[in-house]
């Protein structure tokens, strides 16, 4: 039961994966590449400070090298990003501030479902997972992208993933 929770929550991670590649590439068009990862990478710096410090608040110091493993520091850090993540989002719709989230869940969800899974299975459901999200977003054009229909040759591709999938998990 455990793996199987684990290989959805895999997939989800892909599939939140092409979703952060549709938003890049609408800030791409908007802003330029290097800045859409700036925004991202200012979401995950804001992701991963915010987690770091509930978790502190709960009695779970940041186990970082100092001065990092203090929680107010790791806070100051995440305000400072989330005020620099907000003014970078002037003229955006606000929704593109969600971008490095997805990255950050991957980061964080990684190392404790992998041991689980194995890397191989792993990264194999969430390409499946990302698969299945990049061909639904290209069929519905999302974000301004242009679209791609999803037809029987696109299905074949995503069901041989797929394939891969139970492959690898059959060891």
């Amino acid at each position: 039961m455990k793996e199987a929770i684990y290989l959805v929550v895999a997939a989800a991670l892909g599939f939140g994966s092409a979703f952060q590649v549709s938003l890049l590439t609408a800030m791409g068009r908007e802003r330029g590449s290097t800045e859409a990862a700036w925004v991202s990478l200012l979401a995950s710096v804001t992701g991963a400070a915010t987690i770091l410090s509930i978790r502190a608040l709960r009695g779970d110091a940041p186990i970082l090298p100092g001065p990092f493993d203090r929680w107010a520091l790791v806070a100051a850090v995440g305000c400072v990003a989330a005020a620099s993540l907000a003014l970078s989002l002037r003229g955006l719709p606000l929704y593109y501030g969600i971008t490095g989230l997805f990255g950050m869940a991957f980061l964080v969800t990684a190392p404790v479902i992998t041991p689980t899974l194995g890397i191989g299975l792993f990264v194999s459901a969430t390409l499946a997972g990302q698969l299945v999200g990049a061909v639904w977003l290209d069929h519905i054009g999302a974000l301004g992208a242009e679209e791609h229909p999803i037809d029987p040759v696109r299905l074949a591709g995503v069901a041989a993933l797929f394939l891969g999938v139970i492959l690898i998990r059959a060891r």
